[in-house]
């Protein structure tokens, strides 16, 4: 449904913008299926929207991902994951006064076989990066592959090639703007309760069928580094998941979720900011193998900023930084307009 609208959502436009001096940050998550059906707390300005100021956004992610996990002990991989995934996000945001804002996110999903395979591959070759996992796995073909031996007499799997989509979970963010960080007017700084609601227990790479909750605490300044004035976040939090069934391995109910990241202005018109989203493992897995799962996550986002009079443009790109931790790559296209009192 959102997929489809997508594009008609750019007749939004003539609300009276509102400058301020808060970070911009690229929205992104975890792309990987077995960590994204969980709640993850997504980079957010300490700001808090003003009451009777509204805010509006929309992105497009598309990721691509090979990794396989190998185990010397089995006759098969522990997981195998070879996909593509387009995620849509329509973003609604109010001020409620009093220093409280809420916001709610809705998306629309599709992982499927793709068509950036021959792409990566080349990129991977040019720039030197590690790409063990596809130069075994062919191009053209959509698999999600998890395994786990029961025993000799029984062996439990998830196995999916068929192309996965539908509306994915509903996240609901209610935020508080607290007074001045440890004694400095100069720092902001909130905290945001987080509420994640089922969209299907029927998609096993795209939800986890269960409720989440998180709560993450951000604080942001600003200051002169290398003779640039430069904006800076912190965002800590902590989410606690529902228990899935689309797993065959243990899962980590509670889990850390948070990063940081800068952004610096060129003019008036152009922002750049970087930011690295880090979280705790999702799953207690055996072996080193199953990055994806049992491994921290570190993915950095780097993303250009266009301002309009009412509005603004965002081209992003992320990496894995801990590979196969993450998506390999994704690009991301965003666009936001402010309007209220």
């Amino acid at each position: 449904m959102f997929r489809r609208h997508f594009w008609s959502i750019f007749i939004v436009a003539a609300f009276p913008a509102y400058a301020d001096s808060c970070i911009e940050l690229v929205p992104h998550r975890n792309q990987l299926p077995m960590p994204g059906i969980f709640l993850e707390l997504e980079l957010e300005s300490a700001c808090i929207l003003e009451s009777g100021v509204y805010r509006f956004s929309t992105n497009l992610t598309r990721s691509n991902t090979t990794t396989i996990s190998p185990d010397n002990n089995l006759i098969y991989p522990r997981l195998i994951l070879d996909h593509e995934r387009e995620e849509v996000t329509v973003k609604v945001e109010a001020g409620l006064g009093s220093g409280w804002d809420l916001n709610i996110r809705l998306r629309y999903l599709k992982d499927w076989v793709g068509d950036w395979d021959h792409f990566m591959r080349q990129f991977h070759h040019v720039t030197g990066l590690p790409y063990e996992s596809r130069k075994v796995r062919p191009d053209g073909e959509f698999l999600y592959w998890q395994y786990r031996p029961e025993n000799n007499d029984n062996e439990q799997f998830i196995w999916i090639t068929k192309t996965q989509k539908g509306n994915g979970d509903y996240v609901l963010s209610l935020g508080k703007q607290h007074g001045a960080f440890l004694g400095s007017s100069e720092v902001k700084w909130s905290t945001r309760l987080v509420y994640k609601h089922p969209s299907a227990d029927d998609l096993p790479t795209i939800s986890s069928g269960k409720r989440d909750y998180g709560i993450s605490t951000a604080a942001e300044g600003s200051g002169v580094w290398w003779d640039r004035n430069i904006q800076w976040l912190v965002n800590l939090g902590l989410v606690h998941a529902g228990e899935t069934e689309h797993t065959l391995y243990e899962q980590n109910r509670t889990f850390f979720s948070g990063g940081g990241g800068v952004s610096t202005s060129f003019n008036d018109d152009w922002t750049m900011s970087i930011q690295n989203l880090i979280a705790s493992p999702r799953y207690h897995a055996p072996g080193l193998e199953l990055k994806g799962m049992n491994q921290w996550q570190s993915i950095l986002a780097v993303g250009v900023f266009y301002h309009l009079k009412h509005q603004s443009l965002m081209l992003a790109f992320t990496e894995d930084l801990l590979t196969n931790h993450s998506e390999d790559f994704s690009l991301i296209f965003s666009w936001k307009g402010q309007f209220g009192k």
